[in-house]
Parts: structure tokens; sequence; C-alpha cells
């Protein structure tokens, strides 16, 4: 008993040690995409069966929908299609080539599993999920392929998440983590907004995408920064 008291502490203790490749950062990122996953698969159990969740997703669909406007749908369409698969790309490609610049490589690795990775992801959960997108009688959008998750949401998510944990490693960005965590956590939120207001999207989509994407980029940041700083530890021991 004895040694197993002085063996549990010792363990934990690792488990939040910041200077330990197995210690604190391994150990919120595990957290952090269990409790995505967690909360993603409990939106998905609500939002494809008959209850209150899919009766709020009409709800919110029909009201966004009853007052859309020309003007505002011009400008809603316009950051949707920002959005899209060749916006969320090209804005990848830009930060990729500032990446490679500054041969910031373990980022760009992070980068091109959780981008396009995530969106393919996503694309292969539409075809397991099957959920048909919001139907009305004088539609905005007209969309064949399915809804659940939101593809643009997801999107955004991973990109956005991506940018904002770089940026924060900056020495200009160490300082202003706040702000730059909420201006991706803001534009994520508005592309999914633009997906519902266009009748593209329920809102369960959307919480589900922005849920999988946060989790898709906590898992493999976890992953790579866990890799790489064992390898430093090893290197640095030898």
């Amino acid at each position: 008993m004895a040694n197993q008291d002085t063996v549990k502490p010792s363990f934990l203790q690792a488990r939040l040690a910041r200077d330990h490749y197995l210690g604190l950062p391994l150990t919120t990122g595990i957290l952090t995409a269990l409790c995505t996953m967690a909360l993603f698969a409990l939106v998905a159990l609500h939002a494809l069966r008959p209850g209150t969740l899919p009766d709020l997703d009409q709800r919110i669909a029909d009201w966004f929908h009853v007052r859309a406007s020309s003007n505002l749908t011009i400008a809603v369409l316009a950051f949707t299609h920002l959005h899209g698969t060749i916006g969320i790309l090209s804005m990848s490609a830009l930060l990729a080539a500032r990446l490679i610049r500054d041969k910031a490589w373990v980022w760009l690795l992070v980068l091109l599993v959780s981008v396009p990775g995530g969106m393919l992801f996503n694309y292969g959960l539409k075809f397991i999920f099957q959920r048909m997108r919001p139907q009305f009688d004088q539609p905005i959008l007209v969309l064949q392929s399915y809804s659940f998750p939101s593809g643009h949401t997801i999107g955004a998510a991973v990109f956005y998440s991506v940018l904002a944990a770089w940026l924060t490693t900056q020495p200009a960005g160490a300082q202003r983590r706040l702000p730059v965590v909420a201006a991706a956590v803001a534009l994520t939120a508005l592309t999914g907004l633009s997906r519902i207001y266009l009748g593209a999207h329920f809102f369960s989509d959307v919480i589900a995408a922005m849920l999988e994407g946060w989790g898709w980029v906590a898992f493999w940041t976890t992953i790579i920064f866990t890799i790489q700083r064992h390898q430093s530890a090893r290197m640095s021991s030898n």
C-alpha cells in the first residue's frame, strides 16, 4: 500500500508537468479532444432523431428564412463563399507559404493534417449520417449534398484554429492571446451563421462541425507536438 501511495502522486505530477513531453500539454490536449468528441456525439445523437433539438433546428431555420433580405443575402453569400473549399484551401496555401518561409516545418505539418485532413474527414461523416438539408418552398440555395456536419463550418474551424494557435506562439501574438482566440471563434461562428441564414444547414449541423473541427485540431496538434517534444528531449539527453 505504501508503494502504491507514492507511485500515484508521481504519476499525476508527471501528467501536469510543463517541462515533460508526456506532461501538461499532452494531458490538456487529450482532454480537449475527448470533451469535444463527446459533445459532438451528443449533438449527433439528438439531432438525427425526432426530439427537441430537431424541432429547435427547424424553428431557427424558419426564423432566418422569413427574415432574409436581398442586400444582406449578397453580403452573406460573399462571406460564405470565402469560407468554401476553395477559399479555405487558398487561405491555407498563403499560411503554408509563410510557414515555409519561416521554416516552421512542424506547424506546416499541423496545417496540412488539420485543414485538408479535417475537411476530408467531415466529407466522410456526411455519408455516414446522411442528413437532408433544410427544405423551403423558395430556397436561397439549392444543394444536393448531405447536411450534417457543415463542411463550410469545419473548414473555418480547423483553419482559424491552426492560424490562432500559430499566431499565439509568435512573439507579438503571445501578448494578444485572448483577442486572437476570440477572433478565430467569432469568424468560425459567423461562417456557421451564414450557412444557417442561407438555409444550407441546420443549427445543429453548425454546432457539430465546430466541435468536430476543434476536436480534430486538438487531437493532431497534441500528437504532432508530443512527438516533437519527445524527439527534442532525446536529442538533449544525448
